[in-house]
């Protein structure tokens, strides 16, 4: 197997006697889509927050491509190439969803001292925005105004200004959460698209779609990773069936 793009090591974070993290060590490529699931509390979006440099470990070592980032700000690590959805929808709700993709694709021009050339005229800018916006199916969207499409079309909204900026790890926190069935569709369809040229993190609550996208799975519990492996060998393992899935789920 080629070597991990992103890597944690011994990763833990504590807030005073809580240990929400505790020495996760795990290795995500690029070509794959790994999902992260467990019961609330379990440390999934605590885990996503330390790889995206929201919150700083308490102890252990995070790299990307070899580089420790462990301690870099989020604006440093968004740079390097590791974009991030959060769970509660990050848009600008005055502004079209073609206005929102853009300014994300704007967000990575080199500045320059041509103070006076209008960002309207950057046509890399506009072809970066485009391709996000057809990416994520938002074509028929792309000048209605954001507060005016359905929460989903937010959802989809948010994967294409993260798209804009051009990412490599692509770390999505509860992607399809408010979703109806088409949009849903069309996200897993996106993500399979993805999955070719990034290393895709995933938290999803839809089981369902986890068994539909996912080609590894890691279950955390209390902070902890109980099990990672492909699918159908969550499925099969007793010890995750107990603890998280149950046999309804499954």
């Amino acid at each position: 197997m080629s070597e991990a793009v992103l890597r944690t090591e011994a990763v833990s974070k504590s807030f005073g006697g809580l240990h929400a993290v505790k020495s996760v060590t795990l290795d995500f490529f690029t070509g794959q889509v790994d999902v992260v699931i467990g019961p609330n509390g379990a440390g999934k979006t605590t885990l996503i927050n330390l790889l995206s440099g929201d919150l700083p470990p308490s102890s252990g070592r995070i790299a990307y491509r070899g580089q420790d980032i462990t301690a870099m700000p989020p604006h440093r690590i968004s740079q390097l190439g590791l974009g991030r959805s959060y769970q509660r929808t990050n848009i600008f709700p005055e502004f079209t969803c073609y206005r929102n993709v853009w300014l994300a694709a704007q967000s990575r021009m080199r500045s320059s001292m041509r103070f006076f050339r209008p960002a309207s005229a950057r046509k890399d800018v506009a072809a970066r925005a485009d391709r996000a916006i057809e990416l994520a199916g938002l074509t028929k969207r792309a000048h209605d105004v954001a507060a005016n499409v359905s929460h989903g079309e937010q959802r989809q909204l948010e994967v294409a200004m993260l798209l804009a900026t051009e990412p490599e790890v692509l770390l999505l926190d509860e992607p399809l959460a408010g979703m109806g069935p088409e949009e849903t569709e069309n996200i897993i369809q996106l993500i399979h698209t993805l999955k070719a040229t990034h290393c895709v993190v995933l938290i999803e609550h839809d089981m369902d779609a986890v068994f539909a996208v996912a080609d590894q799975l890691t279950v955390m519990v209390n902070g902890e990773v109980l099990a990672t492996g492909a699918p159908d060998q969550i499925r099969a393992n007793e010890t995750v069936r107990e603890a998280y899935l149950g046999d309804e789920t499954i």
